[in-house]
């Protein structure tokens, strides 16, 4: 391992050792929904193998991520078995070795009880469990949350919950054991674009610890990977001082320390502990890990979660492939045929491969297969396959999704589909007419509108806006729009989703058309040809700045949104007419003000006398 990570481990006291479970993502209550086949009883099965780690182990303290929970609101049955899990292996007689020296009044300021719960002489606690929230369990701004009630029971404590958003002092756990000291910053779940933004202007400060040497780590819960312009966290961009990063949110294990270059700190990312989504990233074997700390130095150690339902993902290209309908058999059923042999002999020996004999281990496997296609011929009946394997596979009717592959998988993969009977004449070269529909999937493929299975709902609307403007932005497609604009049909499609806001594209169309003629207006010339306005509005385009054009957007829909509300409350016969005596109305009806709704005793090992820091 790196440098940064023990060499020689028998010369070292274990008295100065501290060691550490890490896990994130362990989305306790998720069950089977339409994306998965993941049960009820998945996540509790998983999240009682780590604590059982935890106590083989002998670990410190356990540290979470975040996404505990998988809803902000979980249910009763959800919380009574988690409460269950965390009295049952987290608490007890065994001598808790660790010296908590930060002030708990302050990296505990939101809590009920501000106090670490092993030095409560109320509770008899043997493992200690350290969480900061996720966007799952996020209890959002001044809310109490499923981790608040955790808090109060005295099994979890809670930190990394901030309600000053706008300039940020993180005080860290500091917290010591024989010659090692440690700091952990804890950051919960804000939004990307915010806390990016935060970073940028240098508002957001980790406390250090004066005068001392520690071991510093940040637990945080954001996106890793860019799913959009500034939705993500770049992970060059945190605070010099880190050490180690421990990453939550990202569901991709990847556990192993990374050193980041242009830093001096690693990075791990343990991953989610259950498969929510059927995406490839969700398919890599799950493990927690136990990090070991010594000095200025550490260790992570790799352990494989045996109870984790079987997940086999896999592509399937059809066109490198020799599929040879049988007599008298259309296309669809020849591939049809095809891929229940590919999963028969392939995905489920895989799966079956992945049994650890865990005894609570789930049998029946997770498969998912990406099937590229060339021609519509070769899309076959999902709910007629599905029903194949209802007996042997946990979601039958989800393990297909069809993809058309996009022109860089189109350069690596340039052999012609081998179905014999193709109605395409191999010899008739490339097509050089392009139907309605062959430029409707561009578009879809443009807009990533094939890449759901990769992404949960939310994430793949939050990137559409990007890709709009990444299609547009193409040299070749730079003049397109000539009325529209990027952040126009993205802030349009969000109100759309997010909203229910049907009237969106078509009042946001009649606003920018309008924009354009008056544009035109002002210019000299003859537009009786139609060329001559196209060759007019190019500098409308180029012109028009991307900032500007962003706050006129939402201008524009935030006033439209007044008028809408004005205009709910007129009879059907009234008429709300575009004047300067009606915006002047309006502006008066936005002004208006709206009416609102240790140890028990001392088992901890902290030397008397040892003060608590503040700072």
């Amino acid at each position: 391992m790196a440098d940064q990570s023990s060499s020689n481990n028998t010369t070292i006291n274990p008295e100065n050792v501290i060691k550490i479970l890490m896990a994130t993502d362990i989305h306790l209550g998720f069950q089977h929904n339409r994306n998965t086949g993941t049960t009820f009883e998945d996540s509790f099965i998983t999240f009682e193998e780590i604590l059982q780690y935890a106590n083989e182990h002998e670990v410190d303290f356990i540290l979470l991520g975040g996404d505990l929970f998988h809803d902000a609101k979980p249910s009763q049955t959800t919380m009574l078995r988690c409460l269950e899990l965390l009295r049952k292996y987290c608490l007890g007689p065994r001598e808790i070795k660790i010296e908590f020296l930060s002030d708990p009044n302050i990296v505990f300021e939101h809590c009920a009880n501000k106090v670490v719960n092993y030095e409560d002489p109320n509770f008899n606690v043997s493992i200690p469990v350290f969480s900061i929230h996720g966007n799952h369990d996020d209890p959002s701004l001044a809310a109490v949350g499923s981790l608040d009630i955790l808090s109060a029971s005295g099994l979890v404590n809670y930190f990394g919950k901030y309600t000053n958003l706008v300039n940020m002092k993180i005080h860290p756990l500091v917290i010591k054991k024989g010659e090692t000291q440690i700091a952990i910053y804890g950051l919960s779940h804000i939004n990307d674009k915010r806390l990016a933004r935060l970073l940028n202007e240098s508002k957001i400060e980790l406390l250090s610890v004066p005068d001392e040497e520690f071991f510093n780590i940040l637990v945080l819960h954001q996106n890793r990977v860019p799913h959009c312009n500034y939705d993500y966290i770049p992970q060059t961009k945190l605070p010099k001082l880190l050490h180690l990063v421990m990453w939550g949110h990202e569901h991709e294990c990847r556990i192993d320390e990374e050193f980041v270059p242009q830093t001096k700190y690693f990075i791990t990312q343990p991953g989610s502990s259950i498969a929510t989504s059927l995406c490839e990233g969700e398919s890599i074997p799950k493990h927690v890990g136990i990090l070991k700390i010594h000095g200025q130095k550490f260790k992570i150690e790799k352990l494989p979660l045996k109870t984790v339902r079987p997940f086999v993902f896999d592509d399937l290209f059809l066109q490198e492939e020799e599929i040879i309908p049988e007599k008298n058999e259309v296309t669809c059923d020849a591939v049809l045929r095809f891929v229940k042999r590919f999963i028969e002999d392939k995905m489920i020996p895989a799966a079956a491969r992945l049994l650890t004999g865990h005894p609570k281990q789930p049998i029946e496997p997770l498969i998912r297969l990406r099937v590229y296609y060339e021609t519509e011929e070769q899309i076959f009946d999902l709910i007629k396959f599905g029903q194949l394997f209802c007996d042997e596979v946990l979601n039958p009717m989800d393990m297909i999704i069809f993809r058309k592959p996009s022109s860089s998988e189109k350069k690596t993969r340039n052999r012609r589909p081998k179905i014999i009977g193709d109605p395409d004449d191999p010899d008739a070269g490339p097509i050089e007419s392009r139907s309605e529909n062959d430029s409707f999937l561009d578009m879809a493929n443009a807009l990533g509108y094939h890449d759901n299975d990769d992404n949960d709902e939310v994430a793949c609307i939050r990137d559409i806006p990007h890709k709009i403007a990444q299609h547009f932005n193409l040299p070749s497609n730079k003049m397109k729009l000539k009325v529209l604009s990027n952040n126009g049909l993205s802030e349009a499609l969000i109100r759309f989703v997010e909203k229910g806001d049907g009237d969106a594209f078509l009042d946001l169309a009649k606003f920018q058309k309008k924009k354009a003629a008056e544009y035109l207006e002002s210019c000299d010339g003859d537009f009786g040809e139609f060329s001559n306005i196209v060759e007019a509005i190019h500098p409308f385009i180029e012109e028009r700045d991307a900032q500007d054009d962003d706050n006129q957007v939402k201008e524009f829909f935030s006033t439209r949104t007044v008028k809408r509300e004005i205009s709910d409350i007129l009879s059907d016969d009234d008429i709300l007419v575009d004047t300067d005596e009606d915006n002047k109305s309006v502006q008066k009806e936005k002004e208006k003000p709206k009416r609102g709704r240790g140890s028990r005793g001392g088992r901890g090992s902290r030397a008397r006398g040892t003060p608590k820091l503040k700072f």
